[in-house]
């Protein structure tokens, strides 16, 4: 019975004890809980006072805040990481307000709340366009159609869509002519072709710009030695747009000589100097041919090169060269025609390498 008494009278103490613990947990708790709050209205107050990015990285401090500790204030924890995204966008609005458009939509590109990524997008679409039409208004319409490029990506709202596909040809028409005037008519073309068969409404603005995109895009691709490509835009700005003074340009430069260049040599391979020319017509006769004019005259130099500044468009011409006091030709014995015709097309030079001498 002693032993059972003393047993007794020890139980109270260790409920003491449990007691004193949970006091003290329920304390520290509340005290954990308390300092939460105080955070939270802490970071509210960063954010209306501007200091978005304390306060979100005060929000993320929050929503680590786990254990034992916080049960007294779970509703600020849970709703610090949805705080502190929602607080980006906050952030985001008073940066595009600031005309910090590209900022905003960086801040923007990071909100991942399943709850705000919508509004998320919505914004950076409306940031977008409101940076096309300012990029627009200050002629930067390269910029304004990359704006719109983005904001496609998105894959935004029916309204913000229609209104894209709105300013695109018109945005195409002035990045055109801004790139016609830096000489790239190439990139000019493919957009006056893009705006013309995108909106009948830009049909007009894009054949008064095409004229003079055409006339660069043939010189620009006369530079880059396509002279193939050349002669075909040159052909359309001919054909479509005949009573312009690009065309008449145009016109100039398909009608214009081409050089003919080459190198006379010897079987051997060694350089021939002399006289050579090129005959307008060649015809076969009983026993060999002869040769009309006009005709084109050149030398070859010490080295073999000779060069016919400016042949007509035509041919084919007939490569002679005079030997033993005759001109002479090369004809090709399984045709009975010249070896080396030479045909000039419009805008490109011929080079006709190496002509080797008979034996």
């Amino acid at each position: 019975m002693e032993t059972f008494d003393g047993r007794r009278r020890r139980w109270p103490f260790a409920l003491m004890a449990l007691g004193a613990i949970g006091l003290a947990l329920s304390g520290a708790a509340y005290g954990a809980g308390r300092a939460t709050s105080d955070a939270a209205a802490e970071a509210g107050r960063l954010a209306a006072s501007g200091q978005y990015g304390a306060s979100i990285a005060l929000q993320n401090q929050i929503a680590t805040r786990t254990g034992v500790l916080f049960v007294m204030d779970r509703s600020d924890v849970t709703a610090a990481a949805h705080r502190s995204q929602a607080t980006l966008l906050t952030w985001a609005a008073a940066l595009a307000r600031s005309g910090k458009p590209d900022q905003a939509a960086v801040l923007l590109a990071n909100v991942t709340d399943p709850s705000l990524t919508d509004s998320a997008a919505s914004e950076r679409a409306t940031l977008f366009l409101t940076a096309a039409k300012q990029d627009a208004a200050r002629g930067d319409f390269g910029a304004a159609l990359l704006r719109l490029n983005q904001i496609t990506a998105l894959q935004p709202s029916a309204s913000i869509a229609g209104e894209v596909a709105q300013l695109t040809p018109q945005y195409d028409v002035g990045a055109a002519k801004a790139l016609t005037a830096k000489g790239n008519g190439v990139d000019a073309v493919a957009l006056l072709d893009l705006a013309a068969a995108a909106a009948s409404s830009q049909a007009a603005a894009a054949a008064q710009a095409l004229p003079a995109a055409l006339l660069a895009a043939a010189k620009q691709e006369i530079n880059l030695l396509s002279y193939k490509e050349a002669a075909a835009t040159l052909q359309r700005l001919r054909d479509n747009f005949p009573n312009t003074g690009e065309a008449r340009t145009a016109r100039q430069l398909l009608r214009q000589g081409q050089p003919v260049t080459g190198t006379l040599v010897d079987k051997s391979g060694h350089p021939v100097k002399g006289q050579v020319r090129l005959s307008s017509h060649y015809f076969t006769v009983p026993g060999g041919y002869y040769t009309t004019g006009p005709f084109y005259y050149s030398s070859s130099n010490d080295n073999g090169g000779f060069d016919f500044s400016s042949l007509p468009i035509g041919g084919p011409y007939t490569f002679e060269v005079f030997r033993g006091g005759n001109w002479m030709t090369f004809v090709d014995p399984t045709t009975n025609q010249p070896a080396n015709p030479v045909n000039v097309t419009p805008l490109t030079p011929v080079d006709m390498t190496y002509v080797a001498l008979p034996a």
